[in-house]
């Protein structure tokens, strides 16, 4: 079966002198491998940089049930990343959402809702440039709610706690808790949205403390969550 599809690219990795093995997030087939002759050929119409993270591109998949790698064809860039690219800031928080969608994108079937967040996340990314430094907070807190464990916020206030191991806010801080003094600023975090990324006033050390808790969130709701490799990097981009 061949199906024309959307496509994010979430990682690649090189295979032999010429291909590549590729993990995409298909609009029609949700998650999937793929393996792309001929890349490094002079006369390829299929670049590498085409498969860079969090590019956006259309694809002919070759679909096989029985195959745990499937082969594409007629790849073109479906919407062309302007800034993600380019900007060093915005490379490092591409890398960081890749490696998240990465360890967490599983299902092999369609998803249009988480499609479109994904898409929306990215352009938004890509395109705006007030108060990127938080865009990997916000977009820790609206994915999970596709991923089944975003929290249940109807007590959150300025006199309860988070409590990120059953995922509710209570009027007593639990082992799970955050310190004190960020408390109030992830209950702000849980209710804001990429159109006010700017609102949200947080320091070097703020901002790292709230992207670890929020792993460490994420880590006790996915199975084999594991460490993030692009985490150390995007610890140390954002200085005061």
């Amino acid at each position: 079966m061949i199906s024309t599809t959307r496509a994010i690219v979430l990682s690649h990795l090189r295979y032999g002198d010429s291909s590549l093995i590729v993990n995409l997030y298909t609009e029609s087939m949700g998650r999937q491998t793929v393996f792309v002759k001929g890349v490094f050929g002079k006369k390829s119409p299929v670049r590498i940089a085409m498969f860079q993270p969090l590019h956006l591109v259309e694809i002919d998949l070759h679909y096989r049930a029985n195959r745990q790698m499937q082969r594409i064809s007629n790849v073109q860039i479906y919407d062309r990343l302007q800034n993600i690219p380019f900007d060093p800031i915005k490379s490092c928080i591409a890398l960081f959402i890749a490696e998240i969608l990465y360890r967490t994108l599983r299902e092999e079937e369609s998803n249009p809702g988480l499609f479109d967040f994904l898409l929306h996340a990215i352009q938004t990314l890509d395109l705006n440039d007030c108060g990127t430094a938080n865009f990997h907070l916000v977009f820790l807190v609206r994915y999970s709610r596709y991923l089944g464990f975003y929290p249940n916020t109807e007590n959150a206030s300025d006199t309860t706690w988070f409590d990120s191991r059953n995922g509710n806010f209570v009027l007593i801080p639990t082992a799970s808790s955050p310190h004190a003094a960020y408390n109030h600023l992830l209950t702000q975090l849980f209710g804001m949205s990429f159109e006010h990324l700017d609102s949200l006033q947080l320091n070097h050390y703020q901002r790292n403390y709230l992207a670890e808790y929020l792993l460490n969130f994420y880590a006790i709701h996915v199975d084999n969550f594991g460490k993030l490799k692009s985490f150390a990097v995007l610890r140390n981009i954002f200085q005061d």
